[in-house]
């Protein structure tokens, strides 16, 4: 069943009517319709803000653990170097103290032996600072711990108590020191014990070797409690908070503890944080790392929620703005522009409706018309329209440049093809049919020597006969394929449908010759002979024939071999036009045409029944 067609009109009257209903309704639909587009403005800019502070927070904190990282390759590259040896207690106690001050972030530095020893430097929360060193344990003996406390003074530091005790913090257990072990590169990792205890920390660490022997593991720790105080030590929007986050959404840090806790996983925080809500939401419902999203929260509005990959493991950082951070004087001024907006809108309605008409609908309608005569290639009809639009009117002398070429470019191709391109009847791609098609050769007898005998003056005799042979041919109804030296090809049935194709073929091929004996002969000796003629009827491939950068109508196959063939025949004969047996046969008996005989043919195995139409003879 056939759907019904579209109702359609034209686009003067669509253009009228569309804007006059703007004017009608614009009174009506002024608040609503200006309210949302200033609130899309809103998110836009909301969304732009949000952006850039996610992203000022996300550098300064690649930027602070960039800052650890490179303080493990500064140890690393110290002892790699010789400057000061791990097993020099002196010198690396004072690296490790000045590296600890300089990075307020940094927690621990450490360096573990290979012999399981370890000594580390750590920034207690009170700011003061120890150095741990945990000795190789004896055979059945527990390892040996030494903890020296330091006081930081103006300019310095001030000893204040060593405490020997034993320990049994294994370093070659962590997974820091395993990880820096096998990597050629710094690893980071997430451990919960350090050499005090329960310390939950992200680690970066880094293999020493020298000269190819492995010296140990330095270790750069930063607790998740530091971590925490970098994020609020970031500059935030107020009302915002912040999250790192690692793999399964496990917390690392939050800027702002919920109820004075941190959580360890973001299902895990209080209902009433509905900043961690809002970020738990999102992330269920996200599944890429990277994302910015609106949530929508009971407690706060719609909050942003922006995340994005950290450079380090399989981090993220995680931010979570409201909406009304940025937003509360603006909808307050939105507010007050709706009504001017509103007058502005209706002005410039009616305006639009006063030149429509002259500027768009009428010039439109004019190109539509130069469009359709480009359809149905009248393409001498189509002319310059000036508009008052400089496009327009340029759209306009393009239609009219198009129309010269398309002109130009019928003249190469058959008119028959050209048209189905011009409306998308056929595709300008490869590809083709397999059809029943009448394919007719026509050429000048003894063109070589006439050529040789003539020279230049050849070139009127050959136009007038390839002049008269496309007029006979276009008056069958056929489609001229191309020119072969002195020589015509045309098919038909193809590309439009005719039934009776083979007849069409012989009408055309007997007005050929009798043009060409209707006129003066060439010279003395082509009086008799004027023209060869080839005609065959069979399947062959049709349609465009090439490449993706050059195509050609045509067909190829037997069917045109052989009535290039017949030429030939016609010649051997002594005859003027030579069809195959299955052309006269198409022809269904309306053909006045004689039997030649059976003809062996080069390429045809057995001979081939060759048919001739004799002149009319004046009654």
């Amino acid at each position: 069943m056939n759907a019904r067609p579209f109702p359609r009109m034209k686009m003067a009257r669509a253009v009228t009517a569309l804007l006059l209903f703007a004017v009608l309704s614009t009174a009506a639909l002024v608040h609503f319709v200006w309210y949302r587009a200033a609130t899309q403005n809103i998110e836009t800019v909301v969304a732009s803000l949000d952006a850039q502070s996610t992203a000022a927070v996300s550098n300064e904190l690649a930027s602070n653990l960039a800052l650890v990282s490179s303080s493990a390759e500064i140890v690393r590259s110290i002892f790699f170097q010789g400057a000061i040896r791990p097993d020099d207690e002196v010198k690396r106690e004072f690296l490790f103290l000045s590296l600890l001050r300089e990075q307020p972030a940094i927690a621990w530095i450490g360096f573990g032996f290979p012999d399981g020893g370890f000594f580390g430097a750590h920034a207690l929360p009170n700011g003061e600072i120890e150095m741990v060193d945990i000795g190789q344990a004896a055979p059945g003996k527990p390892r040996p711990l030494r903890r020296d406390l330091y006081k930081p003074i103006p300019g310095d530091i001030f000893f204040e108590n060593r405490l020997k005790a034993e320990s049994v913090y294994v370093p070659e257990g962590s997974p820091w020191y395993r990880l820096g072990r096998s990597s050629a590169e710094a690893a980071w990792s997430f451990v919960n014990i350090l050499p005090n205890g329960f310390e939950p920390a992200i680690v970066v660490s880094k293999k020493v070797e020298v000269f190819g022997h492995f010296e140990g593991v330095v270790m750069v720790a930063v607790s998740l409690h530091r971590l925490s105080a970098i994020l609020r030590g970031l500059k935030m929007p107020e009302g915002s908070k912040a999250f790192v986050l690692a793999r399964d959404d496990a917390v690392l840090a939050t800027s702002e503890p919920s109820d004075g806790m941190v959580a360890a996983h973001l299902k895990d925080f209080a209902a009433s944080d509905a900043l961690a809500v809002a970020v738990a939401l999102a992330a269920s419902r996200e599944k890429a790392e990277g994302f910015r999203t609106l949530v929508a929260s009971k407690a706060l509005g719609p909050v942003f929620v922006s995340s994005g990959k950290l450079p380090f493991e399989d981090w993220r950082l995680v931010t979570a703005i409201p909406r009304a951070t940025f937003a509360g004087d603006i909808d307050a001024s939105t507010k007050r522009l709706i009504f001017i907006i509103g007058g502005i809108a209706t002005l410039a309605a009616v305006t639009a409706v006063l030149f429509a008409r002259i500027l768009f609908a009428r010039p439109l309608s004019r190109l539509a018309e130069q469009l359709h005569l480009i359809e149905r290639f009248e393409l001498d009809a189509v002319e310059h329209r000036p508009a008052l639009l400089t496009e327009l009117d340029d759209f306009s002398s393009a239609l009219k440049r198009m129309s010269s070429g398309l002109s130009a470019f019928a003249r190469f191709m058959p008119v028959e093809v050209v048209r189905p391109l011009v409306d998308g009847g056929i595709a300008p791609r490869p590809g083709g049919e397999l059809r029943e098609i009448t394919v007719l050769f026509a050429d000048l007898p003894g063109f070589t020597e006439l050529t040789e005998e003539l020279g230049a003056d050849v070139e009127p005799s050959l136009t007038r006969f390839l002049t008269l042979s496309i007029a006979a041919i276009h008056a069958e109804g056929g489609t001229v394929d191309k020119f072969i030296g002195d020589a015509v090809m045309a098919i038909w049935n193809a590309p439009g449908d005719e039934l009776d194709h083979a007849l069409r073929a012989c009408r055309a091929a007997a007005a050929i010759r009798d043009a060409m004996h209707a006129m003066t002969p060439i010279a003395p000796k082509h009086d008799a002979i004027r023209v060869r003629i080839g005609i065959n009827t069979g399947v062959a491939l049709v349609g465009n024939i090439g490449s993706t950068e050059r195509l050609s109508y045509t067909a190829i196959g037997d069917v045109v071999n052989l009535a290039s063939r017949l030429v030939g025949v016609a010649k051997d004969k002594g005859v003027e036009i030579a069809l195959s047996d299955e052309t006269h046969r198409r022809s269904r008996g309306l053909l006045d045409a004689r039997l030649l005989g059976c003809v062996r043919i080069r390429g045809k195995i057995a001979p081939v029944r060759v048919h001739t139409i004799d002149p009319t003879v004046p009654g």
